[in-house]
């Protein structure tokens, strides 16, 4: 049988034995000290004072550490060398149990290994220096022109990293970050936001039904809204307000966010996933990311809300941004942002405005308050020089490895 040192045993060859240790302060201390004094210079010092007590070299009176004789050799640390050099023979067998017991060596089979022997090999392994039988085996000469094996790290998902950047950009803005269900209340996700209930974006092609009915806890925040609905459009289905959904857009996150505001100004935003019924194609998904950000304060106009948009854009790398009027249910005046990419040219980002009257006071506020909507998954594709939305949550080793 065979054996080698472990890591510790190692460290003790090379540093000294514990209990050595002990006896040469010991000695230079006059032979005894305090515990309290000596502690802090040895290295596993209860272990120490186990074995040199247990050899009957110190004893121990209360707090102090008496030294009764200086061994002239350290058998252990004999042994440890000469196993070291692969003379495990040499050692004595209750040496070797000790050292075993210490877990300072431990037991190897070269039977593997000895099929090596005289071989040539390609590798260097870890067992063949831990044993030293690479001393027992012949290496082939190694081609310095021959390309070696590409190796790839671990990394962040493309599309995730481009998430955080945006996260990061926002929250350095003084904006706070906030979250809401995937599985919503039709009332949120629509109601809430002064679209009507005969609004063709609420029909079975644009949004996920699911079994069953919310419940609304706001009941003041449900009566405005009901009353907002009925003076404005004279009719309101408070049976399809309770049906529960997939979130089709963050907006209802603000909308929530709004009738819980205890105080304001308020800089809100939210990155998370929305579903649509669509035809998945490279151009369209059933789910996606939307990035929706809302400002609420006193003061606030238009041209804050284009500010912002702005600032935004510098994200995904637009160095030029232009405005087109567009119409949102929920917003007056509200726009949609193009954004100028290098190699793409002029590209729809996404749309904003600012939230009407008709949403903000059924929720409480009396401030002006900016929104917008942009889905992270168009631009992000830019960013990434993909033209298929499905590469965005693509496990495609070989894409992943090339951005």
């Amino acid at each position: 049988m065979h054996y080698v040192l472990t890591d510790e045993g190692e460290k003790y060859l090379e540093d000294g034995l514990p209990e050595k240790n002990l006896i040469m302060v010991l000695e230079r201390r006059g032979g005894k000290a305090q515990i309290s004094e000596i502690e802090s210079e040895i290295d596993n010092f209860n272990i120490a004072l186990l074995w040199a007590k247990k050899k009957g070299w110190v004893e121990l009176k209360f707090n102090e550490i008496v030294l009764l004789k200086k061994p002239e050799v350290f058998p252990e640390e004999e042994a440890l060398k000469k196993i070291k050099e692969r003379r495990s023979e040499e050692v004595d067998n209750n040496l070797i149990e000790t050292l075993l017991q210490r877990k300072l060596i431990e037991k190897v089979s070269f039977e593997h290994l000895e099929k090596l022997r005289g071989k040539e090999i390609i590798s260097l392994t870890p067992e063949l220096i831990k044993t030293g039988f690479w001393r027992e085996v012949c290496f082939k000469k190694y081609d310095v022109n021959v390309p070696p094996a590409e190796i790839y790290r671990g990394k962040i998902h493309p599309y995730v990293k481009v998430i955080k950047e945006v996260r990061e950009f926002l929250i350095g803005l003084g904006f706070k970050e906030a979250k809401g269900p995937l599985v919503e209340i039709n009332f949120w996700n629509c109601d809430a936001l002064f679209m009507p209930s005969d609004h063709i974006a609420r029909e079975i092609h644009d949004i996920f039904f699911i079994e069953g009915e919310g419940k609304i806890t706001r009941k003041d925040v449900w009566e405005n809204v009901k009353k907002i609905h009925r003076e404005n459009w004279g009719y309101w289905d408070e049976v399809l307000a309770k049906k529960i959904i997939l979130r089709s857009q963050n907006t209802a996150i603000s909308a929530r966010e709004l009738a819980n505001a205890k105080k304001f100004p308020i800089k809100i935003f939210a990155i998370d996933r929305v579903f649509r019924p669509d035809v998945i194609d490279a151009k369209h998904f059933i789910e996606f990311e939307q990035c929706e950000g809302i400002v609420a304060d006193e003061n606030l106009n238009f041209k804050h809300l284009l500010g912002y948009l702005k600032e935004i854009a510098r994200v995904f790398g637009g160095k030029e941004v232009k405005f087109k009027p567009s119409y949102f249910p929920f917003t007056e005046p509200s726009v949609e942002m193009y954004v100028k990419i290098e190699k793409f040219g002029w590209v729809e980002a996404g749309g904003a405005g600012i939230f009407r009257e008709e949403v903000t006071k059924p929720l409480g506020v009396n401030l002006p308050v900016l929104a917008w909507g942009l889905g992270l998954g168009r631009l992000a594709m830019l960013k990434l020089n993909v033209d298929d939305i499905r590469y965005l949550y693509s496990d495609n080793l070989s894409w992943l490895r090339s951005v």
